[in-house]
């Protein structure tokens, strides 16, 4: 169990990381368990504890009430952690309390998360949704190798990177075409691919993506569709309908983004730098 010194060091040492940006990487949820401990009865040595005296660890109301909590075991690169998500809590609220007050997470077998490690003893989960929790390390482990990333892999493009839809806790391809340039003069291509709509059709009209692998500039921009074709206009600088998105560095080999308004009804396209593939999907 955690006792009260614990948990003011980890509000302490999360109110400390607080000051610093974190370093979050992408992991994946093994399994969550849910765990209730019964109530336990103090032995009669308890009741030998001189008045005024700090009971041993044993006797102490925060080892013998009843617990429950939800123990998440994620996977991230090549190490396994298994934790305890508990309510943020401030200094004073940690004075206040005999233990921590454990949350459950809303987290399944597969979900993606990403973790940011504060200390061995605490770490901060975060979900697709943006809910951020802080957790105990109950335990962890150096995996035997690292494992790939928890994604169903398509070929990958030229320059090894690769981009996906993150939506409902779980990662989506999107389609996949290289495209055709034409020089249209000025310094400007067309580029164009086959088909008037793509059949990834995205729920979100604020979707997140990420970016495996590979370096250099992501841009979105809307395509124009028509006669059998979706096209768009680019120039050496950006395309002529980009879309403005905000980009998170998750950590040196996964970038995560979003747009920074909600998108229109349309069909659009991100382009990677150095590929010669585009990554289509459509809204509705």
């Amino acid at each position: 169990m955690t006792h009260k010194p614990s948990i003011l060091l980890l509000a302490f040492a999360s109110l400390t990381a607080s000051a610093q940006a974190p370093l979050w990487e992408l992991g994946k949820v093994v399994g969550v368990d849910e765990v209730s401990v019964p109530a336990k009865t103090p032995d009669p040595s308890c009741l030998a504890t001189p008045k005024g005296a700090a009971p041993p660890a044993r006797c102490r109301a925060s080892n013998l009430r009843a617990q429950q909590f939800w123990r998440v075991t994620v996977d991230v690169a090549n190490r396994r952690f298994v934790v305890r998500p508990y309510r943020a809590a401030n200094l004073l609220d940690a004075l206040n309390q005999d233990g921590a007050d454990y949350v459950d997470p809303k987290l399944t077998p597969g979900s993606a998360v990403e973790i940011a490690i504060t200390s061995s003893k605490a770490v901060r989960l975060k979900t697709d949704r943006g809910q951020e929790m802080p957790a105990i390390v109950d335990s962890q482990q150096l995996l035997s190798k690292a494992e790939p990333p928890p994604v169903t892999v398509a070929p990958v493009t030229p320059s090894d990177s690769k981009v996906v839809l993150l939506e409902n806790s779980d990662f989506r391809d999107l389609e996949v075409q290289e495209f055709k340039a034409q020089d249209i003069g000025d310094g400007a291509s067309l580029y164009s691919f086959s088909g008037v709509a793509s059949p990834i059709r995205l729920a979100s009209k604020s979707p997140v993506f990420v970016v495996l692998a590979g370096a250099g500039t992501v841009e979105l921009s809307r395509v124009q569709a028509g006669k059998g074709t979706r096209e768009l206009a680019v120039t050496k600088s950006h395309s002529a309908s980009f879309v403005p998105i905000v980009m998170t560095q998750v950590s040196s080999t996964l970038r995560k983004f979003t747009v920074k308004d909600p998108l229109a009804a349309g069909e659009y396209v991100i382009l990677l730098a150095n590929s010669n593939q585009g990554f289509l999907f459509s809204v509705h």
